[in-house]
Parts: structure tokens; C-alpha cells; sequence
């Protein structure tokens, strides 16, 4: 069982992905009862566009959830911790992705 959280597209655009990010890393940093038996049971959580040093901080903390996660779209941080962007003023990822 996988569950992905998409990334949401609307009006309030910028709002809804803030709100998304914020589900995902208390999903991931302070998962529920329920979260937790769902990844006991074999559950899968694809995390999408969280930073390097959100994820790096994640699988320390978290080393016995490890194979309950999937990250997407890791977005890359330079040592500032501000957001690597391309010459687009993309943000770069691991994973590179279709952004043109």
C-alpha cells in the first residue's frame, strides 16, 4: 500500500503548497497513531518536494521508518540553507524532473 501526496495546483497556489509542506513534515517528523500502523502494516509514504536537509534530518531522527519512506523531487539547498535554483530560477532537484 503507497499513498502520494500530489502536489496541489489552484487558485491559492502558493498557500496550498505551503499547507502541504507542512502536512508532510509533521507526517513525516510526528506521524499520527493511525499514520504509524499504516506503515507497521507495510504502508509506503512517497514525500514530495521536501528539502535536502528536511530529508537528511528525517532519516536520522527516523532510521527505523526508513523503508516507509520514498522522497520525490528532493529539492537542493545550498550550505546558506536558501533554495539551489537553475539559470530559470528553478528550484533544482535531486531528481531532476521535466521543468521546461
Amino acid at each position: 500500500m503507497a499513498v502520494l501526496a500530489a502536489p496541489v495546483i489552484a487558485g491559492g497556489e502558493n498557500a496550498a503548497q505551503t499547507n502541504l509542506h507542512q502536512w508532510q513534515l509533521r507526517r513525516l517528523n510526528q506521524p499520527t497513531e493511525r499514520e504509524r500502523a499504516q506503515e507497521i502494516a507495510g504502508g509506503i509514504y512517497i514525500y514530495d518536494g521536501l528539502t535536502d536537509k528536511e530529508v537528511d534530518h528525517a532519516l536520522d531522527r527516523h532510521f527505523d521508518r526508513i523503508e516507509n519512506m520514498m522522497f520525490m523531487g528532493t529539492i537542493k539547498t545550498l550550505p546558506t540553507g536558501d533554495i539551489q535554483r537553475d539559470e530559470k530560477g528553478n528550484a533544482v532537484t535531486e531528481s531532476g524532473g521535466c521543468t521546461e
